[in-house]
């Protein structure tokens, strides 16, 4: 008993109709229909062939292995049938089933269209398809569709318009994709065997001894190689040109040298102000700060250095200059006015003139050194020492500090009392004359 025999007396012994088992197992019905009239060529694939038959098995309780395996045996009996004496090719087969498919459905369209009585125009006002891809869809013509995808969703809308089945009509237009793919394929491997056929024959050429020397490893490994060492020598030539080409910062000169005159082998070597240095030619302080970079190194020697004339203080009778070798607190009073007061900064140089008298106050007398009237007078005394000091026309002073007068106290004195009257006639003695004592 064939398949379609089998399905269709389970079914008549279950009292069901076509309609029923298409509702359970969401079949449709005409594919039902070929399964019971065993026209199995009639469904979209062996694939859905397959899976329909185990669905209606399974609802009508049959054993579906059995129904696959006569589906197999009925398969394998067909292709055992004797081939034609000539048969085509299967490029030819694969191209005349795809045209054939694709020309089959577009013949279904146009056959529902014109029965609907629509036009083309008709057919792209109601679903916005331009009217030559609904021609190419009704000719079969599916070059002329912007692509395999565009043209199922266009085949899609259009089937959909018209009530067709849209499902079965999409798996028909699925076929005939395939088939024109396995045309493509079987052109390309032709193509393929031809090609290595006639490359059989032919022995492949050695390549020459210089082309395997100089290959393209080679050309990229010496570049880089050359490229590495020019780099290295442009390098070298260039730091010894930098090196080259450096000249020696000049050195700062020292504070010594800004201010002192210094006396070599004899001669008066006289030095200038630094440059950018404007003194005062008023009788008061000259305060200047001359920007001294580097380590100052104070003259330890104690004799005598002249000052070179400076402009700006050329006329005044007192001149008292203070080289500060460390920090220090120091006050400076030129003629009763205070000028300065404060710490002094290492390496400046501090000027100061009057007329009467200019008087220096610090707490650290090792921490300055003193010029009077251009006459070095060296460090004034050691670390931490209070010192004062006094410049007059006279020369310097030392100041005493003033010891506070005592008052002496007033002698006091005592009164003795007198000796008593004598009487008439009495000889007169003399009376002692009361002598102050002076109270301890």
């Amino acid at each position: 008993m064939s398949i379609g025999s089998q399905l269709r007396q389970r079914r008549e012994e279950l009292s069901l109709s076509l309609d029923q088992v298409s509702q359970a197992t969401h079949i449709r019905l005409h594919y039902l229909e070929d399964l019971e009239a065993d026209k199995f060529d009639l469904l979209p694939s062996t694939a859905q062939l397959r899976g329909f038959l185990r669905a209606y098995g399974e609802y009508l309780k049959l054993d579906t292995s059995e129904l696959i395996r006569l589906l197999d045996k009925d398969a394998v009996s067909s292709s055992a049938l004797p081939t034609p004496v000539s048969p085509p090719t299967a490029e030819s087969e694969a191209g005349v089933t795809s045209t054939a498919i694709f020309k089959e459905i577009g013949d279904r369209l146009k056959s529902q269209r014109e029965l609907m009585g629509l036009s083309l125009g008709d057919v792209e006002r109601h679903t916005h398809i331009r009217m030559h891809y609904i021609q190419a869809l009704e000719s079969g013509d599916i070059g002329h569709l912007p692509s395999p995808v565009q043209g199922r969703g266009m085949l899609s809308n259009y089937a959909s318009f018209l009530g067709l089945d849209t499902e079965a009509i999409l798996l028909r237009f699925a076929d005939g994709l395939q088939a024109d793919l396995n045309n493509r394929r079987a052109v390309r491997s032709t193509s393929v065997q031809t090609a290595s056929s006639q490359e059989e024959g032919r022995l492949p050429a050695r390549p020459s001894q210089l082309k395997r020397l100089f290959s393209m490893d080679f050309f990229v490994g010496g570049f880089i190689i050359i490229f590495l060492l020019g780099f290295s020598v442009w390098g070298v030539l260039r730091i010894s040109r930098l090196n080259a080409g450096k000249e020696p910062s000049p050195t700062a000169p020292s504070v010594s040298e800004m201010l002192l005159a210094t006396q070599v082998g004899g001669a008066l070597i006289t030095t200038t102000p630094f440059p950018g240095t404007q003194l005062s030619a008023a009788p008061s302080l000259i305060a200047s700060t001359i920007p001294i970079s580097g380590t100052v190194q104070p003259v330890l020697t104690e004799t005598a250095v002249v000052y070179a004339a400076t402009p700006g203080i050329v006329n005044a009778p007192i001149q008292v200059n203070v080289v500060a070798n460390q920090r220090a607190w120091m006050r400076v009073i030129v003629d009763g006015e205070t000028l300065f007061e404060g710490r002094v900064i290492p390496g400046t140089a501090y000027s100061f003139a009057g007329s009467d008298q200019v008087s220096l106050l610090t707490g650290d007398a090792s921490a300055l050194r003193v010029y009077f009237n251009q006459q070095d007078l060296g460090i004034l005394g050691s670390f931490g020492e209070v010192i004062e000091r006094v410049f007059s026309l006279s020369g310097m002073q030392v100041p005493t500090p003033a010891v506070p007068a005592t008052s002496t106290p007033a002698p006091t004195s005592t009164i003795t009392p007198t000796s008593s009257q004598t009487p008439m006639g009495a000889a007169n003695t003399p009376t002692p004359t009361p002598t102050p004592t002076p109270r301890p």
